[in-house]
């Protein structure tokens, strides 16, 4: 594990880690400088302590990523084993061109989506009476 943390990624990684916080640092230091100068403002001194905050925030990242890397199955508990993976069969959008709206009752109530179907026809029931409505009024 600890190669995969040297590898050419995780190096730009480690660098760009180290260059953002040395570089929100400095940004920090800046405005915290200009801040008590006489031509400083309170927005100066403000600004002088979010850039520490965004730096603590890039070692938070970085932290995070490396005890990830090194500690991979707490990933994978987060993940629900009941779920059943994806097939090639299972893309969504695959068959949206074999929809057709108008065709929504016949949806196969046998395959437990009975529900769907129900709430689809409500949703065209509204959608008629509204549509009446409209029309009676213009």
């Amino acid at each position: 594990m600890r190669r995969v943390l040297f590898s050419p990624s995780w190096l730009l990684r480690h660098a760009l880690a180290l260059f953002l916080i040395g570089l929100f640092a400095r940004l920090g230091w800046w405005q915290w400088e200009k801040g008590q100068s006489t031509r400083g403002t309170l927005q100066n001194l403000f600004y002088g302590v979010e850039w520490p905050i965004f730096a603590a925030a890039v070692l938070f990242g970085w932290w995070q990523m490396v005890r990830e890397e090194r500690h991979p199955t707490r990933a994978r508990e987060a993940v629900p084993r009941s779920a059943p993976p994806l097939g090639a069969d299972d893309l969504p959008g695959e068959h949206l061109d074999k929809i057709n709206i108008n065709d929504i009752d016949e949806i196969d109530d046998e395959e437990g989506e009975a529900e769907l179907a129900s709430y689809n026809r409500y949703l065209a029931a509204l959608h008629e009476r509204d549509a009446s409505s409209e029309s009676g009024t213009r």
